[in-house]
């Protein structure tokens, strides 16, 4: 590995992923993703083909159906209730004059561009440069194909449905089905080719829809939907132009700088070979003179930006919002479903969609949720019939419907997101019309749903700590997630001067608390049973330290340091705790603890245990919950706002849990509440420079400068 690395130098400054040989037999592990919220793809990168499997987010299998399933695996066989999240198809570009020949290869994916590059050459001066990008303005998956001599090239198209496809004139293929729950669906691929002072080139274009409609009271669902009449015809660099400038106008808002020294020509790693060099000691033997944490710092970096990018492109302003897999998907029975799952990692894909300066790409999230509550309103009336608003399942499809068992605080959880929305954006509107009926609904249920504890305070009933114990009243993660649901709640109900028909304010009051455990550790549950070493891959008995606020060094340090005893004696890092998520929250736990170094740990060891060659989050098998969730805890390491003074200002915490080996640094464009966007500079782990933004301009005290 040493000697092909040391003859691949590459300068990649955190936004480049590159390799030097072709994307292996298995699309998730190796293939490059390029996207436009809508549409996806996994490109492989071969040297005398090229392979591509796509999706759209819409094609589901299931429908919004009651399941009444209540374990997992009887929720996986009710297949046309719940369903699954679909590979839509493959394309297949052959060239058989480059079979059998030695080639080499270079694939790349610039993060700063979206834009997928391979090229391939041979010894004996032959050059092929292949683009691919994913144009939302357009809503098309474009790939050209530049080679400086004649190749006969052979296209496929395939179905993952027993499709049969067919041609129109010669330069497209298309096909078109309908799945059993009567969803509609269609794609067609048009091509044509230049020739030009000795340039071949092949340009193709590939489109992909459904019949999924989030307005309609049936999704779509055996409605019809029109087949694309025309091909499609396009300036390929006029059309790559318009997607930079797009794509870079979300992407450009945030700039990390980890200073960590290897960029440039010493950075001489493939992306592949930088995740398998997550070993201490082939690292520090590789770079003399360079610490292994600083190594992950660069890394980091990356995988800070890869982030960014993925959410970009799997979540955009009328799309649906990315699910297990974002958009990325080659199964027909992939694992989980492929689902949108209440119980972390819907929310964990979000949680850095405010402070990463990326706002808009909320709103496919609450789309969504204010067309699948239709669905589970009219579950939660059939579960529960004496109760109102609306509850979840822990596993939602495409149509609200839902499988497993019920998680009586995601429904919170979500409209606890939508006000923290309003909180970054000030958009009164939307919080009138979107976070106010999200949190209505969600505490609507939850009032019917408590019981009085043995000491007079009010449980959630019947909950479960996710995943982990018994089924219990009273389960931490419950009690934690509705007392921030009634905050919110309250507050909304302030500013648009609604009157208080839940009694928010007095349940609250009289809802049972956080408790400290024997040997000082935050409970799980309402009994004293937690067990020091619990390698659980949940943390959820912590979420008031993060993603929730209740629980602050500065404002509950009893419970504060009772929930570092949690984290630090009460779960492991081994075992079940290796997952591809349960690092960055455990990152951002220990940020808004104020431990940077150990913060900076849980992302090592996500890098080291749970990170796939193509930087793809490793549950196993791949989980994107875990690239998304990276992003929002490397913005807690660097900048907090989620504390207010006494007076109502915005606290703005600089560098609160800086790791030591990010000693310098800059951050430019991350996003504080109260619509501030904030700017750091830091040498030696002191700020020397920063920039406060935006808001109102004496409605924040900054802290750590």
């Amino acid at each position: 590995m040493a000697a092909a690395a040391a003859t691949m130098p590459a300068a990649h400054g955190g936004t480049i992923l590159w390799d030097n040989k072709p994307g292996s037999h298995i699309p998730v592990n190796t293939w490059y993703p390029i996207g436009n919220g809508r549409l996806g793809a996994l490109v492989q990168g071969d040297t005398y083909r090229e392979c591509v499997q796509f999706n759209c987010d819409s094609l589901w299998t299931g429908g919004p159906a009651i399941t009444g399933a209540v374990g997992y695996e009887e929720s996986a066989k009710t297949d046309v209730l719940v369903g699954d999240y679909q590979n839509f198809g493959w394309v297949k570009v052959e060239f058989e004059e480059l079979k059998n020949k030695h080639l080499r290869c270079r694939r790349e994916l610039d993060l700063s561009t979206a834009v997928h590059r391979v090229t391939v050459e041979s010894a004996d001066g032959f050059k092929m440069v292949r683009e691919a990008f994913a144009s939302a303005p357009r809503d098309v998956l474009a790939f050209r194909f530049k080679f400086n001599r004649p190749l006969t090239s052979k296209i496929y198209l395939y179905g993952t449905h027993n499709e049969s496809t067919q041609t129109d004139g010669g330069d497209s293929i298309m096909f078109s089905g309908k799945l059993p729950n009567g969803l509609s669906y269609t794609t067609r691929l048009d091509w044509h080719v230049e020739e030009a002072e000795g340039e071949h080139t092949l340009v193709i274009y590939l489109r992909a829809k459904t019949g999924y409609d989030l307005t309609r009271v049936d999704f779509g669902l055996g409605q019809p939907c029109p087949p694309y009449a025309h091909p499609f015809a396009a300036d390929f660099d006029l059309l790559k132009a318009e997607h930079i400038q797009d794509y870079s106008r979300y992407f450009s808002r945030v700039r990390l700088d980890l200073a960590s020294g290897l960029k440039g020509p010493e950075a001489m790693l493939s992306t592949s070979e930088e995740v398998v060099a997550s070993d201490r000691n082939w690292v520090e033997e590789m770079f003399a003179k360079v610490k292994y944490e600083t190594y992950v710092a660069d890394v980091v970096e990356t995988m800070f930006n890869f982030g960014r990018y993925l959410l970009i492109s799997s979540s955009r302003p009328g799309t649906l919002p990315a699910n297990l897999q974002g958009v990325w998907n080659p199964y027909n029975k992939p694992p989980w479903h492929s689902d949108y799952h209440t119980n972390i990692n819907m929310q964990m894909n979000y949680w850095a969609v405010e402070s990463a300066n990326l706002s808009e790409l909320w709103l496919p999230m609450t789309d969504y949720l204010m067309a699948a509550n239709r669905t589970a309103e009219r579950e939660t009336r059939a579960a529960f019939p004496e109760s109102d608003g609306v509850a979840y399942r822990t596993s939602l499809n495409a149509f609200g419907g839902g499988g497993w068992k019920w998680n009586f605080a995601g429904a919170p959880w979500m409209a606890i997101m939508a006000y923290d929305h309003y909180r970054y954006t000030l958009d009164r509107e939307y919080l009138e019309k979107t976070a106010y009926p999200l949190l209505e609904s969600a505490a609507a249920f939850i009032v019917t749903h408590l019981v009085v504890g043995p000491d007079g305070a009010l449980l959630v009933r019947d909950g479960w700590s996710p995943e982990h114990g018994p089924v219990a009243d009273g389960v931490m993660h419950d009690q934690q997630i509705v007392a921030e649901l009634l905050i919110a709640l309250i507050d909304a109900q302030r500013i648009l001067g609604l009157p208080d028909k839940l009694h928010a304010q007095v349940i609250l009051s009289n809802l049972g608390g956080n408790k400290i455990g024997s040997w000082g550790q935050l409970q799980e549950w309402q009994e004293d049973i937690d067990e020091k070493g619990d390698s659980h891959r949940h943390t959820s008995h912590l979420f008031a330290v993060y993603p929730g606020s209740t629980i602050t060094p500065s404002g509950t340090p009893a419970l504060a340091r009772a929930a570092a005893v949690s984290l630090s004696e009460g779960r492991t890092t081994t075992k079940d705790s290796r997952r591809s998520w349960t690092w960055p929250w455990r990152a951002a736990l220990w940020a808004r603890l104020g431990d940077g170094d150990r913060a900076g740990e849980m992302l090592a060891m996500m890098v080291r245990h749970n990170t796939l060659p193509n930087l793809f989050a490793n549950h196993p098998p791949f989980q994107i919950d875990g690239n998304l969730g990276m992003v929002a805890s490397v913005c807690e390491m660097l900048m907090q706002s989620h504390e207010t003074t006494p007076d109502g200002k915005v606290v703005i915490r600089l560098l609160p849990a800086l790791p030591k080996v990010w000693a310098n640094g800059s951050v430019r464009g991350l996003k504080a509440r109260g619509g501030y966007t904030v700017n750091i500079t830091w040498k030696n782990g002191r700020v020397t420079d920063y920039s406060v933004e935006g808001g109102a301009p004496d409605g924040y005290l900054v802290i750590g400068c």
